[in-house]
């Protein structure tokens, strides 16, 4: 990771999410005129699925400086796809239930606050030059995974009504009721070849590019307490869920962190890649939003990859 500096800032596009947790038309208002005091700004709303990508690649087309985006983690990686691999800057307010790589940067919670923070970095023409992992085509910043964790993602997203009014308890009963209903005893389906390694088999596969993976209301879930985005990545896999191993895993990866160390757990830090096959067709999620099931695909670590204030 470096600092860098940009040429001035002029033009900067801010999508918001209006579906997103904590996203609301007079918070949109006051971080607009925020914004429209010291850039030339263009404010426009997303209208459904991946459409934040849409908007972010045309900004980057039409040669703006910056894109800011005002939602959860779902509508953030939505609109990385559209400026890795360019010179375009990608701000984060956060406006989701959870805002995992907001929190993790240090962003301020409130979104006004964090508009002030960007507007500083904006001004100042600060970013930070990270990398990005891939599954398959779809860019992640933080985590991507495939099986129960994508499952408990699925779930979740299957009842937004229980995500609005409380994100972490609807995550928490998910969690335990995929974990004892559809993994606990089952064999491992998930074979990870991590690159230069021997190939294992796994319930899941958790790839983490930064931490923490996510949050329970103030507290971090390390799943990977090893990555950073300073490094490759970091996988976890778990091969066996017993009725014993649940407790064990919340108790890790809240506090003892020792997972990592497990008999039934796998752990490789900084590497560059690596594969997962499954025996069928499994959920697979990315910076907590689930993008479908797969039966393959192809993780990597791709460096120098975004612009990214914060």
């Amino acid at each position: 990771m470096r600092v860098a500096y940009h040429p001035e800032v002029h033009q900067v596009l801010l999508i918001s999410n209006e579906r997103a947790g904590s996203v609301s038309a007079r918070t949109k208002e006051v971080i607009t005129k925020a914004l429209q005091a010291d850039f030339k700004l263009e404010a426009v709303d997303t209208t459904g699925r991946d459409h934040a990508t849409e908007l972010a690649q045309d900004a980057v087309d039409r040669g703006f400086d910056a894109v800011l985006v005002f939602g959860g983690d779902g509508t953030v990686n939505e609109a990385a796809q559209g400026v890795v691999a360019t010179d375009v800057a990608l701000g984060i307010l956060p406006g989701g239930s959870t805002n995992v790589m907001a929190r993790s940067l240090g962003i301020p919670r409130d979104p006004v606050e964090a508009t002030a923070y960007m507007a500083s970095r904006l001004r100042s023409d600060t970013y930070r030059r990270v990398g990005v992992g891939r599954v398959n085509a779809r860019y992640f910043l933080f985590s991507a995974g495939m099986g129960l964790d994508a499952e408990v993602v699925r779930r979740v997203e299957a009842d937004p009504e229980g995500k609005r009014k409380s994100a972490d308890w609807t995550f928490v009963f998910n969690a335990f009721s995929a974990a004892f209903t559809d993994y606990r005893g089952e064999e491992p389906q998930i074979t990870v070849e991590v690159d230069g390694r021997e190939p294992y088999q796994t319930l899941l596969s958790v790839c983490c590019n930064a931490r923490p993976f996510t949050y329970f209301k103030r507290f971090a879930v390390d799943v990977c307490p090893e990555s950073s985005l300073d490094k490759r990545l970091d996988f976890f896999g778990l091969d066996r869920i017993t009725t014993w191993t649940i407790p064990r895993v919340v108790w890790a990866i809240f506090i003892s962190r020792n997972h990592v160390n497990w008999k039934h757990g796998r752990y490789d830090s900084d590497v560059p890649g690596a594969s997962w096959r499954a025996s069928r067709p499994m959920p697979v999620q990315v910076d907590g939003d689930y993008i479908g099931e797969w039966d393959r695909a192809a993780v990597r670590y791709v460096p120098d990859a975004l612009s990214l204030l914060g």
